[in-house]
């Protein structure tokens, strides 16, 4: 599988969510699908099926239906996907909730996206986004949420991801070496 560069990062937006209900495997794969290349640490995927349910019984999500997510629930789940590392469900369900309030659904998880996509571009190319003006519009909120998934993905990629590879083939040499001494040990004592 090729590598994603986060000058590819870009988010599905309302009308390319699936417009039928998903079923939970379907919509953990739409997630990895879209997600994984820039969430996922050690090959775990993104969310889980028991993060969802207890996403649900928290209330924090509405239940699905006949064991299907709609289109809210699953752009939902995007929100939480990329915001978890930042902040608490809590914190994460009152913005979603706020955003809704304020423009509805779809209108507010495209300029989620919008917001994202520029955050990270920025975060990448130390550049700074357009402020909004009105610092008790929603969009305000928003912007920064962006901007601290973005700093926190930047640090990640940038820094983190290359001292655990490190840290990794330091490991895997110095198993390596173990197994090494482990044979010649054999060897000296048939």
């Amino acid at each position: 599988m090729r590598t994603k560069g986060l000058d590819e990062f870009r988010m599905p937006r309302w009308e390319e969510l699936p417009s039928i209900p998903q079923y939970l495997d379907q919509v953990l794969a739409l997630l990895d699908e879209w997600l994984g290349e820039y969430l996922s640490q050690d090959d775990k995927p993104v969310m889980t099926r028991t993060m969802v349910n207890n996403y649900v019984k928290l209330k924090f999500l509405a239940a699905p239906v006949n064991r299907k997510y709609d289109r809210l629930a699953i752009a939902s789940l995007f929100v939480i996907a990329v915001l978890k590392p930042v902040y608490t469900i809590e914190e994460i369900a009152y913005l979603i909730k706020l955003a809704i309030r304020h423009n509805g659904g779809d209108v507010s998880y495209n300029q989620f996206c919008e917001y994202l996509e520029d955050a990270v571009m920025c975060a990448f190319h130390n550049t700074t986004m357009k402020k909004e003006k009105n610092r008790k519009d929603p969009r305000y909120v928003l912007w920064n949420a962006c901007n601290a998934f973005a700093c926190q993905l930047y640090v990640r990629k940038t820094y983190l991801d290359e001292v655990i590879a490190v840290r990794e083939r330091i490991k895997e040499r110095a198993d390596r070496r173990a197994a090494e001494e482990n044979d010649t040990a054999d060897i000296v004592e048939e």
